[in-house]
């Protein structure tokens, strides 16, 4: 009579469900990627958007008080903004490059005597998003 065989090993459906477990493991693994690029994505957007924001501020705030209009919620036009600091525009209040709307707003303070409030929104709308930052200065006479 033949011995059996000592058969040491995997059987089908043992390496099939191990496939299995591996390949939802895999989809798990593939889910997170897409989630984590979008994140960055997103990120790096809202740095190129607070990096813009906070050089054109920094711009605007190195002219001189005499030099900044006269006024009440005085609207800076896209003009106006290029002569102070040199950033162009393409069609209305958007950057040459299309990346950003500009919005610049100078008020008169009453409260505070001699000196004016700048106040500039940048609104970015790439990605289907519609993000907003807004800064705030207060610019007193010297």
């Amino acid at each position: 009579m033949a011995q059996p065989l000592n058969e040491n090993g995997f059987t089908m459906i043992e390496v099939l469900v191990a496939l299995a477990i591996f390949a939802i493991g895999m989809l798990g693994i593939s889910a997170m990627q897409i989630q984590s690029t979008s994140a960055n994505t997103t990120a790096r957007i809202s740095t190129e958007q607070t990096a813009f924001a906070g050089d054109l501020m920094e711009k605007l705030t190195s002219v001189s008080y005499d030099d900044l209009p006269d006024g009440s919620n005085v609207d800076l036009t896209p003009t106006q903004i290029n002569n102070m600091t040199g950033v162009s525009f393409g069609s209305g209040n958007t950057t040459n490059d299309g990346r950003f709307t500009v919005e610049c707003t100078l008020d008169q303070d009453d409260i505070i005597g001699d000196t004016k409030t700048l106040t500039l929104t940048v609104t970015d709308e790439r990605r289907g998003g519609n993000r907003q930052l807004t800064l705030s200065y207060i610019i007193p006479r010297m």
